[in-house]
């Protein structure tokens, strides 16, 4: 059984959260980016596609013997110009998140330290971002 309600809050301590960000490191990164042009600060994905991935790692983590499964997000950014036909050209030079299985037991690896028992599991990106859309 998780302890989820103790991981939840409240509307009004998200929106605490969103403002301490944007006014501080959102405007640090906007102010290298071209005015009119603001990083993306929220991400959105379809709740089928997260469960699919999460009984994926589920399963997969499962296999390996590892018993302390977790979700690990990172963030990122998209390359300014890519030949990869899931990204969306308007998000190409956006900041960006993507998931990652997490082995509880074993804390902090890097992204580039996916080896062993994980290295094999794939992350889950291609996700909406905003900006460029308007959605938050």
């Amino acid at each position: 059984m998780s302890n989820l309600k103790d991981h939840l809050i409240t509307a009004e301590e998200s929106a605490a959260l969103a403002g301490a960000y944007t006014n501080s490191n959102y405007a640090e990164i906007n102010r290298l980016r071209p005015a009119g042009k603001p990083d993306s600060k929220v991400y959105r994905i379809d709740l089928a596609v997260l469960q699919d991935y999460i009984d994926l790692i589920n399963r997969e983590m499962e296999a390996r013997g590892i018993k302390e499964k977790g979700l690990k997000i990172t963030l990122g950014k998209y390359p300014d110009k890519s030949t990869d036909p899931r990204l969306k050209k308007e998000y190409e030079g956006y900041q960006m998140v993507f998931f990652s299985p997490a082995d509880m037991a074993e804390g902090s690896i890097p992204p580039k330290m996916t080896m062993g028992k994980m290295g094999e599991i794939p992350d889950l990106n291609f996700m909406d971002i905003s900006p460029p859309k308007r959605f938050d």
